[in-house]
């Protein structure tokens, strides 16, 4: 730092001091490395009037870091602007902001709540979400996830089984600053519902604050939720409530009303150009084995690929089979043309890799279905 003031502040010939406008930017900056202006003038070697001079000439104000027992100081929790980047943005309790502060925790709660007016309330009224964890809680809700009903406290709630830690983490780490806490661990065991008692595995919960900003998503239908929906959110729905099988990805729809499902199939079309359709068990829709290559893409492209829920789903799914080489028949797709005159395209193509002829394997098939 020497070599530089001392570059930028030189004496001349007639012992008159000379800067530029470097020198004016150095003071802006480094002022605050300084308790005060005397012990910045003595760092530089000049008077401390010729600072203050040169502050009125340009119209500037140096940020000191003066000391506790000087009575200019000022703590940072007692900047207005530093409590709400803490309290309001980052999410940080009062816990929180004293270790930060360096004070104590009854400190923060007098210039957070009683001086500057930061309370839970007026987070409530006035915390935003960001784009990413609206995509996220867009996805989470078409899948997993859901918001509290109770009128006056909406709050988000997401929970994914023990081999699905880091994926929950992934999504806890977007939804931080709404947080109060970290996730919690949730032992497994039997749990009344509703309908009945069912044994559940252990999981981890993500419970966010109460917030007014989450009443835009709560009670809405999915056709609204899917109509939010983009890459990422699709991403998280597939991961959340799908199946990878071995050529085909299945997606649990059980909660969709019918309309739902058939905007869902036509959005997934329209938007991926993903071919999807309705199961034969309707809790179910299901993807072609080549759009469920492209969804594969379109997941790894949008969610970190080291996250357990992307290996076994995925990375590492031994279930999932090398493209086959379609085989045309009467100029149409052999599973095409299958579909379209109720042959089974399954015992068709056993009996070709057992070396049959396509032409014989059809015929063998059309026999059996007359038969």
């Amino acid at each position: 730092m020497e070599n530089t003031v001392g570059i930028l502040l030189i004496k001349n010939n007639l012992n008159i001091w000379e800067y530029d406008e470097r020198f004016i930017n150095w003071l802006k900056i480094n002022s605050n490395k300084f308790s005060s202006g005397v012990e910045l003038s003595k760092y530089l070697g000049v008077y401390h009037e010729f600072i203050k001079k040169i502050c009125n000439k340009y119209n500037i104000k140096l940020e000191y870091n003066y000391g506790k027992t000087d009575p200019r100081f000022k703590a940072i929790y007692q900047n207005y602007n530093w409590c709400y980047q803490k309290y309001i943005i980052e999410g940080l309790n009062h816990d929180e902001m004293a270790k930060e502060a360096k004070c104590s925790k009854r400190v923060i709660e007098k210039w957070c709540q009683e001086k500057h007016k930061l309370t839970q309330k007026f987070r409530q009224e006035n915390k935003t979400l960001n784009q990413l964890q609206k995509d996220l809680i867009i996805g989470s809700m078409l899948g997993d996830g859901h918001i509290d009903k109770r009128e006056t406290q909406p709050l988000f709630i997401v929970s994914h089984a023990e081999n699905q830690k880091d994926y929950l983490y992934y999504k806890y780490k977007i939804l931080k600053d709404l947080c109060n806490k970290e996730p919690s661990y949730i032992e497994g065991g039997e749990r009344e519902f509703e309908n009945g008692i069912y044994e559940c595995q252990p999981s981890y919960r993500i419970c966010t604050r109460i917030y007014d900003c989450l009443l835009k998503y709560r009670g809405k239908s999915y056709t609204y939720l899917l109509n939010l929906m983009n890459e990422f959110s699709f991403s998280i729905w597939v991961l959340d409530d799908g199946y990878r099988g071995d050529s085909n990805w299945e997606l649990c729809v059980a909660e969709y009303t019918q309309n739902d499902i058939e905007f869902a199939i036509n959005k997934l079309k329209s938007d991926y150009n993903l071919v999807a359709y309705q199961c034969s068990d309707k809790r179910y829709i299901k993807f072609t084995a080549d759009s469920s290559r492209e969804l594969d893409k379109i997941i790894l492209n949008n969610i970190p690929n080291e996250l357990d829920i992307i290996k076994y789903k995925i990375l590492h799914n031994g279930k999932i089979k090398n493209k086959q080489k379609r085989i045309l028949y009467n100029n149409l797709y052999l599973s095409d043309y299958c579909h379209d005159n109720n042959l089974n395209y399954k015992s068709i193509m056993n009996k070709i890799y057992n070396g049959v002829s396509v032409e014989d394997a059809v015929n063998m098939q059309v026999n059996q279905v007359v038969l």
